[in-house]
């Protein structure tokens, strides 16, 4: 064997330690119970993996030390104990794993009962467990490789340089390494590579989708806004309103109906949030959306989507005398320009917010529309910018006196004036549906059975979050690293597993592939919100007269679309 295939086969076949056995082995076990969204094989496999890979690293690290303080200490650890910890690790590793394989698939069928899904087939542990082993592998070979470089690099310090200063600066370069290829490196390339894909996805029209003939909606011929700049969702936006027939055949009649208006300025509509956010202005006038009974701010996620059943939900709600307006701020996916430029959501909801609450502002009191505003996922964390203050009490008071109703739902873990209310939330009250000051203006509502509806007998006006229990998006955060999160305390949401958990480092993995997997559960669970939109809005901005029964028959209409 040649002088450089030797570290690859130390890597390959040099035997693992105690220490990272028996760590790697009990991380693997936590990575199998549940936490907020249910699991395929698969992504339990590479979750797996990945905890157990860490578990490893990090047994074998303290194993070390473990060995070097021993050594100081002269209580050198004995040939008859180790032998005698190895007779043990083997036959309670395989009762673990046997054990392990028999109850994860319970586990899961048990967490997806509780978010509308069927059993998980038992069959599917043995190619968990198979793919995972592989994929450890993989890890394990890779972790040593990277390891025998570090410990190359330190023994080449140390050998020309005092220990005190190798040591540390080792730790240095590894840092500084490790920095530069994440971000100088892979970020850079996946930046790169994803605004070239996505920048040309924004250039296309879904199949399907038409240009409006209607003059209530942008991109028009009767538009200031050309069709070819509003970007791929915002053509969807535009050209998806609700049309007569389609309020018709709800409302049972054409009396009354009106061609709601959506206005939408793109990204290559205007060089600035604010050029963008007069020409949004300029549009609603063009159409007379100050006419309207209810005027609806919104503020859409990373790519520019607008949720279409919130659209179509308030238009058929009020029989089309709508206007929706909202401007892109990226093509990108939302988790992609949310690290890209975290400030475009906040820049471009602030501009789009106080140009139209300023042309609003100069419309009689007694004839001008509701003003409403509205943000899900990402887009909730821009439409709060416009007015986040120091502290709860201040974000509401803000709220209250500029809006006339707002409705979030997904809300990120980064949300501003969702954390201000959460932190302040009343003593007894869980993150996932916290009270702030008796629920007076401010109220959460999720879709727990066990949860009564909302009292509608509250002041106005009214600002509504919906969150899921279950929505990783919400209530994963960098924390759980250390720390239980908050929604693990009891009691817990409503299709939230009493099995889960928490582990340090695991949990928090987990929550990782959680976010992936937002969509892996049916509506109304995870971070799906299609059926929450009648209610918000029948909560937040209901048409005179309506009620409950309204509410059913609408929700009821649009589910059997």
């Amino acid at each position: 064997m040649s002088q450089a295939d030797r570290p690859l086969r130390a890597a390959l076949v040099r035997r693992p330690t105690f220490p990272g056995l028996a760590l790697g082995l009990l991380f693997w076990w936590q990575s199998l119970s549940p936490t907020l969204m249910p699991r395929t094989w698969v992504t339990q496999a590479a979750m797996s993996a990945i905890c157990t890979a860490i578990g490893i690293a990090i047994g074998t690290l303290l194993g070390d030390v473990l060995k070097a303080v021993l050594r100081a200490t002269h209580r050198p650890i004995t040939p008859p104990v180790t032998r005698g910890a190895w007779r043990v690790i083997g036959p309670l590793g395989l009762a673990v794993v046997l054990l392990g394989a028999f109850l994860w698939p319970r586990w899961q069928t048990d967490q997806r009962r509780g978010v509308s899904l069927g059993a998980l087939p038992a069959v599917q542990a043995i190619p968990m467990l198979v793919l995972t082993a592989v994929l450890l592998v993989v890890l394990v070979v890779i972790g040593r490789l990277v390891g025998r470089g570090v410990r190359r690099t330190y023994r080449a310090l140390d050998a020309r340089m005092p220990r005190l200063v190798a040591t540390p600066l080792t730790v240095v370069l590894v840092l500084v390494l490790t920095v530069f290829v994440f971000r100088d490196v892979l970020a850079a390339k996946l930046t790169s590579a994803a605004d070239a894909t996505f920048s040309v996805v924004d250039t296309t029209t879904a199949e399907g989708t038409t240009r409006p003939t209607e003059p209530t909606s942008s991109g028009s011929p009767a538009s200031l806004v050309d069709w070819d700049d509003l970007g791929y969702q915002g053509r969807e936006f535009a050209a998806g309103a609700t049309t007569e027939d389609e309020l018709a055949a709800f409302h049972g009649s054409r009396d009354g109906l009106l061609r709601p208006i959506r206005a939408y300025v793109g990204l290559r509509s205007a060089g600035t949030p604010e050029a963008r956010a007069r020409l949004a202005v300029r549009e609603l006038e063009r159409t007379k959306a100050f006419d309207r009974k209810v005027l609806v701010v919104i503020t859409v996620t990373g790519s520019g989507w607008v949720d279409p059943d919130a659209a179509v939900a308030i238009e058929q709600m009020y029989g089309g005398d709508t206007a929706l307006v909202a401007q892109q701020y990226s093509y990108l996916p939302s988790w992609i320009a949310a690290l890209m430029d975290p400030t475009a959501s906040v820049e471009a909801s602030s501009a789009l917010f106080e140009a139209v609450h300023e042309r609003w502002e100069q419309e009689p009191e007694a004839t001008r529309p509701q003003l409403v505003v509205f943000g899900q996922s990402l887009g909730s964390y821009g439409a709060e910018a416009a007015f986040a203050g120091p502290d709860a009490r201040a974000s509401v008071a803000n709220l209250v006196a500029r809006t006339e109703g707002a409705l979030f739902t997904g809300p990120t873990k980064d949300n501003l004036i969702w954390n201000q209310l959460v932190d302040a939330r009343e003593p007894g009250s869980p993150v996932w549906l916290p009270v702030y000051d008796g629920g007076r203006h401010v109220r959460f509502a999720n879709r727990d059975p066990e949860v009564p509806p909302l009292d509608p007998d509250w002041a106005e006006p009214r600002i509504l979050y919906i969150q899921h229990p279950t929505d990783p998006v919400t209530f994963w955060n960098i924390p759980t690293l250390w720390r239980p999160p908050e929604w693990m305390d009891h009691p817990r949401g409503g299709g939230v597993p009493d099995r889960g958990r928490w582990f340090p480092v695991v949990t928090f993995t987990q929550g990782v592939f959680d976010l992936m997997a937002g969509f892996g559960a049916p509506p109304g669970y995870g971070h799906d919100y299609r059926l929450d939109f009648v209610a918000g809005w029948a909560t937040v901005a209901p048409p005179p007269g309506w009620d409950a029964s309204r509410t059913e028959a609408l929700q009821d209409f649009l589910r059997g679309r």
